[in-house]
């Protein structure tokens, strides 16, 4: 058996997946997803243990900089609520003994706990919510879509951004959703007006590879999301969801079910569960962010936004 590629991502990027547990006081919690407890004694022995074993968090704790490594502990805690929940949903199960193999084959769970961000211990649980996402991604990777009426944004000028337009537009959209075309059209900017499938996101010339892992595949109808499709390439998505679409539709391109991509659209698709329960973060480390699916140090920090539109009937549900 092979070993997922994108497991491999995560490991030399030091993307945090791991988690555990919620709680009603926000006094010994570092997080609450819905009705459970991320315990803040459990974070703080976490971090514990990787000031002890891990020398990229050592030297962090030096330069004044362990705040981060604190966050990406909390983001691992709330994923694992959220794809907990998922994987019960959705009937999907992690193989006790493909957690194993990965582990052993990753070198060892002391091994790979520093770099991802977790101690040694929760190594297991990392790794198996690691195949749960993938397997959540990889159940819709090819027959979900979305239906959107948008436009891409990559012109710049003096004191304004892509990023700057985007924002604006965006409002404007959602104050207005009936008529989302024409304010795209009298805003000078060209109308994109179809559904939208993951499978249409990739390849080498989509420079959209990264927009599985968006808010534009977890957002509910009725939202306007601005993100930006790729961090390689300028511009910025601007975009009404209109409806949602997860039965295959025709001949579909196919995506290896271990792409990172895939591993990005099964983290997304923890948005809806996330809206449902509600999370909310202890201010000690931040704010939790919907749109990027992770704790920011604070609001300004962002890099994708979502606003309801007002008023706005979904086409599907």
């Amino acid at each position: 058996m092979g070993r997922p590629r994108a497991l491999f991502a995560v490991l030399t990027t030091g993307v945090l997946l791991a988690g555990c547990g919620a709680g009603p006081s926000q006094v010994d919690s570092a997080a609450i997803v819905g009705d459970r407890s991320v315990p803040l004694e459990a974070v703080q022995q976490e971090i514990g243990w990787l000031l002890d074993n891990s020398p990229d968090a050592q030297q962090a704790q030096q330069q004044r900089k362990l705040d981060l490594n604190a966050r990406m502990v909390v983001d691992g805690r709330i994923l694992h609520e959220l794809i907990s929940t998922a994987a019960q949903r959705e009937g999907l199960r992690a193989d006790p003994v493909q957690v194993n193999e990965l582990i052993e084959r990753s070198g060892g769970a002391a091994a790979i706990a520093p770099r991802v961000n977790t101690s040694a211990e929760r190594v297991p649980e990392f790794v198996s919510d690691f195949l749960l996402t993938q397997q959540l991604g990889a159940k819709y990777a090819a027959s979900l879509s979305v239906d959107v009426i948008g436009t891409v944004i990559t012109e710049e000028s003096p004191g304004s951004t892509a990023k700057d337009q985007a924002l604006a537009l965006a409002k404007k959209i959602a104050e207005q959703p009936e008529r989302a075309g024409e304010v795209i059209s009298e805003s000078n900017y060209r109308v994109l007006d179809q559904p939208l499938s993951v499978a249409q996101t990739q390849g080498e010339q989509s420079g959209a590879e990264a927009l599985p892992g968006s808010a534009l595949f977890g957002a509910k109808p009725g939202t306007v999301v601005a993100v930006q499709p790729s961090q390689q390439q300028a511009g910025w998505l601007v975009a009404l969801v209109k409806g949602r679409n997860t039965a295959a539709q025709g001949p579909q391109t196919p995506i290896a079910p271990d792409s990172e991509a895939v591993y990005q659209l099964g983290k997304r698709l923890l948005q809806p569960i996330a809206e449902e329960f509600g999370v909310r973060v202890n201010p000690r480390y931040g704010v939790w962010d919907i749109a990027s699916m992770s704790v920011l140090p604070n609001a300004d920090e962002a890099t994708g936004y979502q606003f309801p539109a007002k008023a706005v009937q979904p086409l599907r549900p």
